[in-house]
């Protein structure tokens, strides 16, 4: 599941082209740029970037985003148990720095 986008997603590629800290979790859509909606008949919508986003060293950003140091996952599991694997996972990247 992704659900970083835009914003989210700028903050972190500043902080891995800086290496500000350890990223955990999932990566990121690499999905930033301008949007550019298009009504068809029937109501349906589309729309796409028209942008060519680059990471911070001009790689490509586009559908790679920024990929994380840690990996980590929820599950349904830990929802139904009440945990946070990926926040659980940053405590634990923490506690051996």
């Amino acid at each position: 599941m992704v659900s970083a986008l835009a914003s989210s997603t700028s903050i972190m590629g500043i902080t891995e082209h800086y290496d500000l800290g350890t990223i955990v979790g999932q990566p990121t859509a690499g999905a930033n740029g301008n949007v550019n909606p298009l009504e068809l008949p029937g109501q349906y919508q589309v729309s796409w970037t028209s942008m060519r986003v680059q990471k911070h060293d001009r790689s490509r950003h586009h559908l790679v985003g920024i990929r994380p140091d840690v990996r980590a996952k929820r599950t349904l599991e830990g929802v139904r148990a009440g945990r946070d694997e990926v926040l659980e996972t940053a405590v634990e990247v923490l506690r051996q720095k």
